[in-house]
């Protein structure tokens, strides 16, 4: 459990899955649109290659769409549930977080994504 704790850790900050230690992205800044999605080939502290295959982030688009919709039937149901009713104003806020947030959670995607590749599917990575 403790290690699950770890890579949750990595994710939320961008840290490489493997060793919770290199940054997954060159660049740190959220808003920067030219290089947003600009990974190192490997990761500088341990090697971890991030580039595993062709189009390999391609998966981290579901993964994305699963956390924003399970981000705003949270946050949304927890509105209705609370005031019994979801004035628009308040969704509007909603959708202007979502579209602020939406930096955020491309990288965050990406990052799960790598995590969930390096943790259950790499077939030769040592267990230790």
């Amino acid at each position: 459990m403790l290690k699950f704790f770890k890579i949750l850790k990595a994710v939320i900050l961008l840290k490489c899955p493997a060793c919770f230690e290199g940054h997954l992205f060159k660049n740190p800044h959220l808003f920067n649109l030219k290089e947003i999605a600009d990974m190192p080939a490997h990761c500088p502290c341990c090697g971890q290659d991030f580039v595993v295959e062709t189009e390999f982030y391609y998966g981290a688009m579901f993964v994305s769409y699963a956390l924003t919709a399970l981000l705003m039937f949270l946050v949304m149901g927890l509105d209705i549930l609370f005031s019994g009713y979801l004035y628009f104003k308040e969704l509007l806020l909603y959708i202007c977080l979502l579209l602020l947030g939406w930096t955020y959670w491309f990288r965050v995607s990406r990052a799960v994504w790598l995590a969930f590749y390096i943790y259950w599917l790499q077939p030769y990575r040592d267990k230790n």
